[in-house]
């Protein structure tokens, strides 16, 4: 079909180990691509593929890391990049999901097929996060635990510092009972205040009343951000994102999540891997 119809638009939603397989072959035939998180396997595989959308400059990608158009993380970004607050000093962050009590069954706990356990699962749509409210990070130390699964983590603790020297902390498990739904939640403490910022609700905490915000907390929850969208299905984060794909397709633009800009939280997880390996704190490797 790829090489007999006229396509816009490729949407790759496989398991992990075809991704990359998958681009190539869209990307052969010139077809601007969407793929769901993560990139790939690893940062190899990122490179590789990045280095393939350097020689397909009209070619659209975009990965599906959906927080990012989330009301709530859009209003966070909006606080933190404005310095509405002063500069970010330090945060700490969890991501949960009741998920995994057994061992599991398939691709997905299979490192060679999923590229490892909740921090890749997961743990990519936090590492992209913080990628998108904070800036690139510089160096990680990481810990993990397999308790259900032999071959991959089910839970871990990572440190964080930044280029811009912001550090921070995330603790991260599929295995933590009562969270039907995963829920990232960050707590950033700034100069001249503090956001606590979840899917749900973002709660800012000002020291002074200012244009945008009151004198002490101001909290904003989903429903009262959320915009509205011609099809709501599951959230209007995933309509958004596809919006906003399409629409770079028609104007011939950059997404704000490219597979370049995407492989970055696969950089920092392959970092994570080194350092749980080495028992050191490892720098990210960004360079393709």
């Amino acid at each position: 079909m790829l090489e007999t119809e006229e396509i816009d638009g490729l949407v790759i939603t496989t398991p992990v180990f075809l991704h990359k397989p998958m681009i190539e072959s869209g990307f052969n035939e010139d077809i601007n691509i969407f793929v769901e998180k993560p990139l790939a396997l690893d940062g190899s595989e990122c490179r590789s593929i990045i280095n393939t959308v350097k020689t397909r400059k009209k070619c659209i990608s975009m990965v599906g890391y959906c927080r990012r158009f989330m009301d709530t993380f859009v209003l966070a970004d909006e606080i933190i990049k404005s310095e509405t607050l002063g500069k970010p000093i330090y945060f700490y962050s969890q991501l949960f999901v009741s998920q995994v009590f057994k061992p599991g069954k398939g691709w997905m706990y299979d490192p060679k097929s999923s590229g490892g356990g909740v921090l890749t699962d997961l743990g990519s749509h936090a590492f992209d996060m913080f990628s998108f409210l904070f800036g690139d990070i510089y160096s990680v130390h990481g810990f993990s635990k397999a308790e259900y699964n032999l071959q991959v983590e089910d839970y871990a603790i990572i440190n964080l510092k930044f280029k811009n020297d912001l550090i921070g902390s995330l603790q991260i498990s599929w295995s933590i009972r009562n969270y039907r739904l995963p829920e990232l939640k960050i707590k950033v403490i700034l100069e001249k205040g503090d956001i606590i910022v979840t899917e749900k609700y973002i709660d800012i905490w000002s020291e002074s009343e200012n244009e945008k915000l009151k004198k002490g907390s101001n909290v904003f929850y989903k429903q009262d951000l959320t915009k509205n969208v011609p099809i709501n299905i599951g959230g209007p984060e995933y309509t958004l994102e596809d919006r906003h794909f399409l629409k770079c397709i028609k104007e011939g633009t950059s997404t704000s999540c490219s597979f370049e800009e995407a492989a970055k939280a696969n950089f920092v997880i392959d970092a994570i891997y080194s350092s749980i390996k080495s028992g050191e704190a490892e720098k990210v490797r960004y360079e393709v």
